[in-house]
């Protein structure tokens, strides 16, 4: 059996326990040092034991405040790390661990037995806590099973293994802890197994809702446990390094800017180059039939049949699409535009895809500009479509510099018969010419002037979308 939490933020431990972890070691070396006739009849041993537990208290109690008041785990560099095992101690533990002390300080001042008899006692289950977890650890084998790609905002589920290579003892409560990090937010997920029978694989999962665009990186796992007493936990971690794709949010767009865009397409006169009178596509060769227009036969056809042939065709409506996006990011621009930037992506992968589903034939073309350029062309396939979400997914706004060149590349190379279209987040004064693009053959969509609702709409109830 398994069960999963999921915290959108790295949780804040209690600073409490490390306080109180160094208050106390600075009270045994306050009265080491004050009162030297308790320990003076101490052998080497005892003072040796005796200062390297201090060290430890002190060393730990630190490093557990640290933890605690900043806003992520405390990370030590791979390259100190000596080996994968980590080792701590709870509240609960040092509370165990202060009375050995307690007990061994008065069996060597008072020189009783029984002292000594209850201290090892006492000592014997710290140990034998710390030696059984450390043995299941050893045994334990932890994998991972992500999505490469998935839609922001939707739920997905992360698979997780635990397996027991021990031949005869099981494992007993332990947990899986997870972080799934990108440049915006952080992650920790923790899923816990009850038992793993030896020999055997149990799974587990943990379900995710990103809320950011881009490129997300799990790992490591760390396997934590404190059976079977909970005075020592100690932990494993496992690089597992994986990466996953969010890409922006696909929805409708809306009806009534679907409709305004299909009346531009058709108000802006372009000019269709031709032969004869036909404006759309040739479909097939036919019988003649009464009714049909004698200036559509094919006499070419029809002296080689002996009967009359009519060249048919059909309304050609599947118009090329071409956007040009400008996603600038303004020096001094607020959380409020980081939405509108991503309205611009997310509109423009809709747009995109949804044109590709009604045209399979039609070419589709992309040119952004924001931190740097990114250029696709492709079609409505879904081959075609992940590589546009795979470039959307990770590109940033920025100043934009090259969207002059961009808007008269894709100008110089369209065909009168694409229709253009330019989705900008300019606020301020275009470096292009704004009022001669609305005149020409090129629409324009300043996102500031409209709201998100008024271009998009998204299914809430829909599942969540795989991409692998």
């Amino acid at each position: 059996m398994s069960d999963s939490t999921l915290s959108s933020t790295y949780s804040k431990r209690n600073p409490l326990a490390g306080i109180l972890t160094i208050v106390g070691a600075l009270l045994l070396t306050a009265v080491y040092f004050r009162a030297p006739q308790i320990a003076k009849n101490w052998p080497v041993p005892g003072h040796v034991f005796f200062r390297g537990l201090v060290i430890l208290m002190g060393l730990s109690g630190l490093m557990q405040v640290i933890s605690a008041i900043s806003s992520s785990p405390l990370r030590i560099p791979a390259w100190v790390m000596v080996t994968q095992h980590r080792m701590s101690i709870p509240l609960e533990g040092w509370i165990y661990l202060a009375i050995i002390i307690v007990l061994f300080t008065g069996a060597m001042l008072t020189k009783q037995n029984t002292l000594f008899l209850v201290f090892a006692l006492m000592a014997g289950p710290f140990v034998i806590n710390g030696w059984m977890t450390f043995g299941m650890l050893q045994a334990a084998r932890v994998q991972r099973m992500a999505l490469r790609r998935a839609m922001q905002g939707e739920l997905f589920s992360v698979d997780v293994s635990l397996h027991n290579s021990r031949p005869l003892f099981a494992i007993w409560m332990m947990s899986i802890r997870d972080e799934i990090v990108n440049s915006r937010e952080s992650l920790s997920a923790t899923v816990l197994f009850s038992r793993v029978s030896p020999r055997t694989t149990q799974s587990g999962q943990y379900q995710l809702r990103l809320s950011q665009r881009g490129r997300y990186r799990f790992g490591p796992l760390r396997a934590a446990s404190r059976f079977p007493l909970g005075l020592v936990e100690r932990s494993r971690v496992f690089r597992a390094p994986e990466e996953i794709l969010i890409y922006p949010r696909i929805g409708k767009v809306s009806p009534a800017w679907k409709q305004k865009l299909a009346n531009a397409t058709e108000l802006v006169t372009r000019m269709q180059p031709h032969h004869g009178v036909f404006h759309d596509d040739f479909h097939q060769l036919r019988e003649f039939r009464s009714g049909d227009n004698p200036r559509a036969i094919h006499w070419r056809s029809t002296a080689r049949r002996g009967e009359l042939i009519l060249r048919e065709f059909q309304q050609n409506r599947e118009h090329m699409l071409a956007i040009v996006l400008d996603l600038f990011w303004p020096p001094s621009a607020s959380n409020s535009f980081r939405e509108q930037t991503e309205l611009a992506l997310s509109f423009v992968a809709s747009l995109l895809a949804e044109r590709g589903r009604e045209c399979r034939d039609g070419l589709l073309t992309l040119a952004a500009a924001g931190d740097r350029t990114f250029h696709w062309e492709g079609h409505g396939t879904p081959t075609s479509l992940e590589s546009l979400l795979d470039g959307l997914a990770v590109f940033e706004p920025g100043p934009a510099k090259d969207i002059v060149m961009l808007l008269g590349k894709t100008l110089e190379h369209s065909s009168s018969m694409t229709q253009v279209l330019l989705v900008t987040t300019r606020t301020s004064a275009p470096p292009y010419p704004y009022q001669d693009l609305i005149t020409s053959r090129v629409d324009v969509l300043n996102l500031s002037e409209f709201a998100p609702d008024q271009l998009l709409t998204y299914d809430t109830d829909s599942q969540s979308r795989r991409m692998s």
